[in-house]
C-alpha cells in the first residue's frame, strides 16, 4: 500500500479508510469487501459502509454476479475530475460566504469605531507597589511639566542619597507641613531642590495628587469606610480634569511658602 498516495487522497478529501480501499481496487479487476478489506489494511465491518460511501461518491461500483456482491474501481482520471469538481465548489460557496460575512463585519467594525470603553481613559491602582510603579512611569514620560501635591504617608520615598528625579520637565512640589516632622524627610526634600525641583510648603494639602503636562491626573483616595491605610489610587488622562485641578494647586501654590526658606 503506497502511503503517499493514501496521505493525497486523504488531502483531496477521502478518508483513510476510503483511500486504502480505492487504492486496493485499482490494482485489480474487482474485488470482495473480504478482499479489500485484507489488502487495505481496513477492518472488516468497517469495510462495507466504506465501499457504500466510495460508490456514493463516484469511485467505485458495485459488480453482483454467480460469486456474489464484488466492486470495480472506476479510472482515475473520472473521479479524480468529479472530486475536484467537488472540492471547486465547496471553495466556491466558501469564498461567497467569506466575502459575504467580511462586508457584514466590516459594516460592524466601522460603526464601532470611536466607541470605546466608557472609562477607557481611566485606571484604578490599588496594590501599593504597582502604584508606586505607576506613578514613577507618569514622572518619567512627562515632557513639560510635572504638578505634585503630598502629604502623610508618603508611599517608599527614597533616602535622600538616592533622590533622584526627570531632568526634562519643570517640577513643582507641594508638601503638607506634617511632613517636616521627619529629618529624613527633610533631607529628601533639599536633595529634590538641589536637584531643581521648587518646592514650597503649605499647612495641609487636601489630596495627593500628580499633574503630569495637564493632561494626565493620578490622585488618592481613602477609603471612607476602612482605616485610613487602605488607599485607591485614580490615573485619569483627562485634559479637563487636569486642567481643573491645575487650578487648585495654582491657589494652594501662591499661598505656601518656599522650601527651603530663602534666607537674607
Amino acid at each position: 500500500m503506497n502511503d503517499q498516495a493514501v496521505t493525497e487522497l486523504v488531502q483531496l478529501g477521502l478518508t483513510r479508510y476510503e483511500a486504502r480501499a480505492y487504492l486496493a481496487l485499482i490494482g485489480r479487476d474487482d474485488g470482495t469487501p473480504a478482499e479489500i478489506a485484507r489488502i487495505g489494511h481496513i477492518p472488516r465491518p468497517r469495510t462495507y459502509d466504506v465501499l457504500a460511501s466510495l460508490a456514493e461518491r463516484g469511485f467505485v461500483a458495485p459488480v453482483t454476479d454467480s460469486r456474489g456482491v464484488r466492486y470495480r474501481a472506476k479510472p482515475p482520471d473520472q473521479v479524480f475530475e468529479s472530486l475536484l469538481a467537488v472540492r471547486r465548489r465547496d471553495l466556491d460557496l466558501l469564498t461567497s460566504r467569506s466575502r459575504d460575512l467580511a462586508s457584514e463585519l466590516q459594516a460592524r467594525f466601522l460603526d464601532g469605531q470611536g466607541r470605546g470603553e466608557p472609562l477607557d481613559y481611566v485606571e484604578v491602582l490599588r496594590d501599593p507597589a504597582h502604584t508606586v510603579q505607576r506613578i514613577n512611569r507618569l514622572w518619567k514620560d512627562a515632557k513639560e511639566e510635572i504638578l505634585a501635591m503630598v502629604g502623610p504617608p508618603y508611599l517608599a520615598p527614597p533616602s535622600s542619597e538616592e533622590a533622584t528625579l526627570p531632568t526634562q520637565p519643570r517640577i513643582r512640589g507641594l508638601y503638607a507641613r506634617a511632613l517636616l516632622d521627619e529629618p529624613e524627610f527633610v533631607r529628601l526634600l533639599e536633595a529634590y531642590a538641589r536637584l531643581g525641583e521648587d518646592i514650597r510648603i503649605c499647612e495641609d494639602v487636601p489630596l495627593k495628587l500628580t499633574i503630569v503636562d495637564r493632561r494626565s491626573v493620578a490622585f488618592n483616595l481613602p477609603d471612607p469606610v476602612q482605616d485610613s491605610s487602605a488607599v485607591t489610587t485614580i490615573v485619569v488622562h483627562h485634559r479637563n480634569l487636569a486642567t481643573t485641578l491645575g487650578i487648585a494647586f495654582e491657589t494652594l501654590w501662591n499661598q505656601a511658602e518656599q522650601f527651603p526658606r530663602e534666607t537674607t
